[in-house]
């Protein structure tokens, strides 16, 4: 716990980052398979959004909650966005971090989430792990769909952000057991952020361990044209790229803390060989 770096966050602020992720949630519900289906269209407008059309409105659900056997009874909240489809998307839920991270704010051992779009489920992915105090932040979806009907949900391959040593399984059937790649038939590893990196970040302001989506199509819609936004996915360019970027904002981060207290900063530089996989 780096309750020094926290605190150079105002009591004001954090309760307005708390306020912001509580107003943008909606209401807990209780799953039960068969009775609460995890359908994710717009309700204002369900004719429009029940098919994808390249330009038009989309809509795609993030659903957050604690780890365990989703098919049994469990308190979760739902994300609801509707999106352009085929254009490079994302959505953030801004002082989630704050809020599940600093505040367990689902009382689990872990924060999971998954994606959803018609009647279209991807697998879950852990957010936050409470046990190793680990954060995957790196979250993107590739939406398959099928002359404008959606498919299938997968995961681009979240591995593309750091070394491999540092890139962890992070996948699991909504029982809450571990799936593998043979199984998903998708990368099932992502590469985590120490909660240490991610209370420097929070304290110099940095928003870089919220909870955020990237979504991008694949397929035809419901016109027949091609969608093409998956080309635009990370783990389509190199990943020497990629982790150039996450190694800069890093380091920017470092540079800002130079001010705070030494505690702070001896914290910090006990992960400054974390992006070399030392």
């Amino acid at each position: 716990e780096i309750s020094t770096m926290a605190s150079t966050l105002s009591s004001l602020s954090h309760s307005l980052l708390w306020a912001i992720f509580a107003l943008l949630s909606i209401s807990p519900y209780v799953a039960s398979q068969g009775l609460q289906p995890y359908d994710c269209i717009d309700p204002q407008n369900p004719g429009l959004t029940s098919r994808v059309e390249i330009g038009q409105n989309t809509t795609v659900c993030l659903y957050t909650g604690p780890d365990g056997d989703w098919n049994s009874n469990i308190q979760y909240k739902r994300f609801s966005v509707n999106l352009i489809a085929d254009e490079f998307a994302n959505y953030k839920v801004p002082g989630s971090y704050s809020a599940i991270v600093g505040g367990n704010f689902f009382n689990g051992n872990a924060t999971q989430i998954f994606a959803a779009s018609q009647s279209a489920l991807s697998f879950q992915r852990r957010y936050y792990d409470a046990t190793t105090n680990f954060i995957f932040p790196y979250l993107t979806i590739i939406v398959d769909v099928v002359d404008g009907v959606v498919r299938g949900i997968a995961w681009d391959d979240a591995c593309v952000f750091c070394e491999k040593k540092q890139c962890l399984p992070n996948t699991y059937n909504f029982d809450g057991t571990d799936a593998t790649s043979e199984q998903a038939s998708q990368p099932t590893n992502g590469c985590y952020l120490t909660k240490a990196i991610c209370e420097g970040f929070l304290a110099t302001g940095s928003d870089a361990c919220d909870l955020k989506l990237y979504v991008v199509w694949t397929g035809t819609d419901v016109n027949g044209n091609v969608l093409k936004s998956s080309d635009s996915r990370f783990s389509a360019f190199p990943p020497n790229r990629i982790q150039e970027q996450v190694v800069g904002s890093y380091d920017s981060m470092m540079s800002e803390v130079q001010n705070f207290g030494q505690d702070v900063k001896d914290k910090l530089n006990s992960v400054g060989n974390f992006f070399k996989g030392e």
